[in-house]
Formats: structure tokens, C-alpha cells, sequence
């Protein structure tokens, strides 16, 4: 039996691990800026950046689970963003 295309299980795994990795890159651009010059703008730059990728990661481990630890992370870096805590920046650790 032969694959369609759009069901090659291998192409969405890969697009979807780029979509985390490239999400993982811009909210770390976000959080070093703001790291860098710790301004109200850059604040609510990295504020604005992780509100909008999260959803996205929440879409993707809702059907990949193995990627909750990446949207754990970004949710626990927002809430540090958001009250002035220590933060760091968000890695891809899959298990």
C-alpha cells in the first residue's frame, strides 16, 4: 500500500519539530533582548511574543505530547516575565 503525501508520517513529524524549534528561537530572541535592555517596551515585547507562540506549542502537544515539556517552560518563563522574577532561557528537552 502506498502513502499519500500529506499522510507521510515522517514530513510531519519533521515540520512539526521545526515549528517548536523555530518557536523555541523567537521567544528566546525575545528573552534576551529583554535580558539585555530591561525596558517596559522589551517586556512587553517578550510578553506579547510568548502570549502568541503558547497557543501555538499548546496545539502541538495536545496532539504530541512529547513537546509539553516546552510549553511548561514558556508558560513558566512568561509568568517569571510577567513578575519580575529570575528567567532563563527555554531548551528543547525531549525525553
Amino acid at each position: 500500500m502506498t502513502t499519500i503525501k500529506d499522510q507521510d508520517l515522517f514530513k510531519k513529524q519533521n515540520l512539526v519539530r521545526n515549528i517548536i524549534e523555530h518557536v523555541i528561537e523567537q521567544a528566546n530572541f525575545t528573552i534576551r533582548n529583554l535580558a539585555k535592555r530591561p525596558t517596559v517596551g522589551m517586556l512587553m515585547e517578550c510578553e506579547n511574543c510568548l502570549t502568541d507562540l503558547l497557543p501555538i506549542v499548546k496545539m502541538i502537544t495536545d496532539v504530541h505530547d512529547v513537546y509539553a515539556p516546552v510549553y511548561d517552560r514558556m508558560s513558566e518563563t512568561l509568568d517569571a516575565v510577567q513578575c519580575g522574577a529570575d528567567f532563563d532561557l527555554i531548551e528543547l528537552e525531549l525525553n
